[in-house]
């Protein structure tokens, strides 16, 4: 298995989504920091760059490991084929940080982890744990 496999990468992504677990959001603003967050977290565990595109609202933020481009927002931000979509400008941390708290940001990476594991069934023997 590759230390990034995308498929269980967006899976505990999206059961951190359905557990409505992703700091800043609200029922109105269902978007707010998660594309920031998640390049930054997918960044911080899996290494590679972060990227950037412009957006009517602001800047979008994804990555790029492996040469491989990875956004795991995306569906929620645009519709058009990524030749258009994306212009792969360089970001880096300290920008996509400017829009969350780093308490946020370290929620989101231990109930990241905590449910990246639990998804490969590393979790299996941490009874009582609750994220």
């Amino acid at each position: 298995m590759d230390m990034l496999d995308k498929r269980v990468v967006q899976e505990s992504l999206r059961r951190i989504c359905e557990m409505d677990l992703i700091p800043g959001r609200t029922p109105g603003n269902k978007e707010s920091n998660q594309d920031n967050l998640t390049s930054l977290l997918i960044h911080d565990i899996f290494g590679g760059e972060i990227l950037k595109t412009r957006k009517k609202s602001g800047w979008h933020f994804y990555n790029r490991v492996d040469g491989e481009r990875l956004d795991f927002t995306s569906s929620e931000i645009c519709n058009l084929p990524a030749e258009i979509c994306f212009e792969d400008l360089p970001s880096s941390p300290e920008e996509t940080c400017n829009s969350f708290e780093k308490e946020d940001y370290s929620t989101f990476f231990m109930r990241f982890v905590f449910v990246f594991e639990e998804t490969i069934g590393l979790t299996r023997n941490r009874p009582g744990f609750i994220i």
